[in-house]
């Protein structure tokens, strides 16, 4: 499956090179909008990675998700590659996503083994 192009990523907010970051630079971090290197020469960050934007997905994207979801809980190769096209995703998002569904799953399934246990008198605390 080829890579699915991301997002264009915006012009910076200053040339490159011009090394003199603007008078309202320093509002700009909280808020989210890309800033050239050259403007922020003494930020520290990771080296060579920007920070990944959070992923929104729409309500039918979300729908057909869960639904492959309860279809199965592990989604690999051709099954995700496809799966993520349809969507208009990458396969990483795709992956991710089935992680944290995974993850989600888990948590609610030992949470009605404790509520089934505890309506028996049988509950262990929580840690």
């Amino acid at each position: 499956c080829p890579p699915a192009p991301g997002p264009p990523l915006p012009p910076p907010l200053c040339a490159p090179g011009c090394g003199v970051p603007p008078a309202w630079a320093a509002r700009l971090g909280a808020t989210g909008f890309l800033i050239s290197r050259c403007c922020f020469p003494l930020i520290k960050g990771k080296p060579g990675k920007a920070k990944r934007v959070r992923t929104i997905f729409s309500s039918e994207q979300l729908a057909r998700l869960e639904q492959e979801f309860a279809r199965q809980q592990y989604l690999v190769g051709q099954e995700r590659c496809l799966l993520a096209s349809s969507l208009h995703l990458s396969e990483e998002q795709v992956k991710v996503w089935f992680q944290n569904r995974r993850i989600k799953w888990r948590k609610q399934s030992l949470e009605q083994q404790q509520a089934k246990l505890a309506k028996m008198g049988l509950a262990t605390p929580q840690r």
